[in-house]
């Protein structure tokens, strides 16, 4: 019995064996043979030598038939560039000045040598004379503006040099101002408080020295007074300064509520800038002004 069992346990272990192998040849999967991609029968097409050479250069004119008859119709324009800042030209600036009853000095546009005689007869010595563009938005960034110009030579030298500049377009020629503190008044839009009015030192320290007051648009008398007691200047031009006498205070308060009011009815002005501003003791005189648009 002990023998049957030993050759009964073997016969068994060898059917179990056989029935794995086969349960295992069940489940490896079938081997399928590779999809071969055929190349499509399409050709593709290349440029020609003729196409690349029509594609170099532009096509200028283009024909067109219409019963018979052959027309030209021009495809390409020339367009002329325009500046990346849209300022307000130079003579409209101080006609807008003048509107608004803020003091200039004599002053005229000449574009040619025959406009500067006849100006300089009108304006006298000493004058100033400055470069004018709609390119040109800092005078004194291109060489633009000659001082203490006491002859009729001078002129006509100084003109010469200055209508060569890039982007000048004829030349400004004032009445030279000899006397006065220099301050600059201006505004701007801004995003968060919308039209924001400037007090300032002015003349070409103006960004260097930042002695300079804000307030938001529209302004009342008691604002404009506050904005000039806060700059540091203001004890020296209202008292006195190196023997010059102090100055008006009116003036320079009536010049700040104006640019505000200029702001405000005029939505189309981007930034103004009065600079300088030439505080005397009578009144006060912009000799110079920039305007630039949206």
């Amino acid at each position: 019995m002990a023998l049957f069992k030993m050759f009964g346990k073997k016969k068994r272990r060898r059917k179990t064996k056989k029935k794995r192998v086969k349960r295992e040849i069940r489940r490896k999967p079938m081997k399928t043979k590779p999809k071969i991609r055929r190349k499509s029968k399409r050709k593709i097409r290349r440029p020609t030598k003729k196409f690349k050479k029509t594609m170099k250069k532009p096509k200028l004119k283009r024909l067109k038939k219409v019963k018979g008859h052959v027309k030209e119709i021009k495809v390409s324009k020339e367009f002329k560039t325009k500046p990346l800042i849209n300022k307000m030209p130079d003579e409209k600036a101080y006609d807008l000045l003048k509107r608004y009853r803020i003091k200039v000095p004599t002053y005229a546009f000449c574009k040619n040598k025959e406009e500067l005689i006849k100006a300089i007869k009108k304006i006298g010595f000493p004058c100033v004379m400055k470069a004018s563009g709609e390119s040109i938005v800092h005078k004194t960034d291109v060489n633009g503006v000659r001082l203490n110009i006491e002859t009729e030579e001078d002129a006509i030298k100084t003109f010469n040099e200055l209508m060569k500049i890039k982007g000048c377009e004829k030349v400004l020629v004032q009445k030279m101002i000899t006397s006065g503190y220099e301050i600059i008044v201006g505004g701007r839009k801004d995003p968060q408080f919308n039209r924001v009015i400037a007090l300032g030192a002015g003349g070409i320290f103006t960004e260097f020295l930042r002695d300079v007051s804000f307030r938001v648009s529209p302004l009342n008398r008691e604002d404009a007074e506050e904005m000039l007691m806060e700059v540091r200047f203001s004890d020296l031009i209202l008292k006195g300064f190196r023997g010059q006498e102090p100055a008006n205070r009116e003036a320079i308060v009536d010049t700040i509520l104006t640019v505000s009011r200029i702001m405000e009815k005029n939505q189309k002005i981007r930034e103004i800038d009065i600079n300088p501003l030439f505080a005397t003791s009578k009144n006060a005189i912009a000799a110079d002004i920039r305007i630039i648009l949206e």
